[in-house]
């Protein structure tokens, strides 16, 4: 066997072995918000549109890292209604940059949102119920009080994996927006 591919009791779980078999879990690396920031910043750098981005800081102190895209060449005019926004939510283990090959054409037409739901992404990582209704209703909410900061009445919502299930909850639960 040789010693370079083989792996020690000791081995700490930040390194990992060389395989030809792939597997999630030995590829897996822990990693840090500022190595996060710098990545994404090289994924967002090619978005020709005007980007908005911040944290929405909710009522219980958690943060939602959020993008907001406008067409940055098309001004409105008043007799111009402004088009629902639409609002994209990412699956597990995403984050805003699962979006990067269509968010750019998307906010042509309309103003788009994309967000790192909580726990995923640069958003902040609460404690989540063991039961899956509450952890949902925490998801759900946390949408909401989102939704409210950014005082947007309507919103075309568009999920991918849980981001998709978390939007069909979502408009169960609010029908109106």
């Amino acid at each position: 066997m040789d010693p370079a591919t083989t792996t020690s009791p000791m081995q700490s779980d930040c390194e990992t072995e060389p395989s030809s078999v792939w597997s999630w879990w030995p590829s897996w690396r822990p990693t840090s918000m500022s190595l996060l920031k710098t990545a994404e910043s090289k994924i967002l750098a090619c978005i020709q549109n005007d980007v908005w981005s911040r944290f929405v800081t909710l009522p219980n102190r958690d943060r939602i890292w959020t993008l907001s895209l406008t067409n940055k060449g098309v001004r409105k005019t008043a007799e111009q209604a402004p088009k629902t926004p639409l609002v994209m939510v990412h699956g597990f283990g995403g984050g805003v940059g699962l979006w990067i090959r269509n968010i750019d054409a998307l906010s042509r037409s309309r103003p788009v949102y994309a967000f790192d739901l909580l726990g995923f992404g640069r958003s902040s990582r609460p404690s989540f119920p063991s039961d899956a209704t509450q952890a949902e209703k925490q998801f759900v909410d946390s949408i909401e009080q989102w939704r409210e900061y950014l005082g947007l009445e309507n919103m075309i919502l568009l999920g991918h994996s849980l981001g998709g299930y978390l939007a069909t909850s979502y408009a169960i639960q609010y029908p109106t927006r």
